[in-house]
């Protein structure tokens, strides 16, 4: 076991690195942060080195490791990390029921929660408006509206590629349509307008031309009035943790540039043809344009 009191994180981030190399779990010692509470990490105590619960986190999530419940230890605690899978599994088996990706509630990320929630009460939805939520799923996210609009009533249409998650999705939310469709195929006259267009983890697919799609969306299906809301990913998901920053091929750590260009993009776009725009969001990050007709 460590312990670590007045040592900087420069020399117990290497060190913690080989542990976690050589074993599956590593226990240290280091000051109680409830002892500390009001300092910024890096601030001393007569304990040691000050640093919250929040920076132990983000240790354990740079070291491909999972921070477990701490122990009390007189003036320290005893903290355990315990290493992830040394390669991160794929959530094979697709999108629909049944498949890992159908285990994740994407809701139960606070910041998505709030963010998610916040961008909704942007768009001021009335009863009997139309939303159009591309790559629906399961239909989880459609569980935000009830929460935001109490005994609202809207005509939602879903469309996704995958028939199981689309029959859970029926069954979470009756009184919504849903159709087996592939967003490429949009823009679609025969759909309609939607004062609300939701696209959470879908327009930043290789196979998508993330701009064209959007400005045809804009143009051709969405109201005068109306709010979009697209949603990137910003994280991914290894045992049960769900970790921040989506991994790309032959990056050894996560890296930012294609998120980036994506939210740019879109916020471009959308500021230059009348939206307000904001952009929000931590594990998920949302671009949300909302058009006063």
């Amino acid at each position: 076991m460590f312990t670590f009191r007045h040592e900087p994180l420069h020399e117990i981030l290497p060190r913690l690195r080989a542990a976690l190399q050589l074993h599956p779990e590593v226990q240290l010692r280091v000051p109680d942060p409830d002892l500390g509470w009001g300092l910024y990490p890096g601030e001393r105590t007569a304990a040691g080195i000050h640093r919250p619960y929040q920076s132990w986190t983000d240790v354990a999530d740079l070291l491909d490791a999972q921070l477990l419940t701490p122990q009390p230890d007189g003036e320290l605690v005893q903290l355990r990390f315990r290493r992830l899978p040394a390669a991160e599994r794929r959530l094979d088996g697709g999108y629909g029921a049944g498949s890992e990706f159908a285990r994740i509630d994407k809701l139960e990320d606070p910041w998505l929660l709030q963010d998610l929630g916040e961008a909704l009460e942007r768009a001021h939805l009335q009863i009997g408006d139309r939303v159009l939520a591309l790559g629906v799923g399961q239909g989880r996210e459609l569980d935000t509206l009830p929460l935001v609009y109490p005994d609202t009533r809207f005509e939602v249409l879903g469309l996704d590629l995958d028939d199981s998650a689309l029959a859970t999705a029926r069954q979470r939310h009756p009184q919504a349509t849903f159709l087996t469709r592939d967003v490429r195929s949009l823009p679609d006259p025969d759909l309609g307008h939607f004062r609300l267009i939701l696209a959470l983890n879908v327009l930043q697919s290789p196979s998508i031309d993330t701009d064209t799609l959007l400005r045809a969306l804009c143009r051709e299906q969405l109201q005068a009035d109306g709010t979009v809301i697209v949603g990137f990913p910003n994280c991914r998901y290894s045992a049960g943790a769900q970790r921040y920053g989506a991994r790309m091929l032959n990056f050894r750590r996560p890296d930012l540039s294609l998120l980036i260009k994506d939210v740019a993009q879109t916020r471009r776009y959308l500021q230059k043809h009348g939206f307000t725009v904001y952009v929000t969001g931590k594990y998920e990050v949302l671009v949300t344009g909302v058009r006063r007709g």
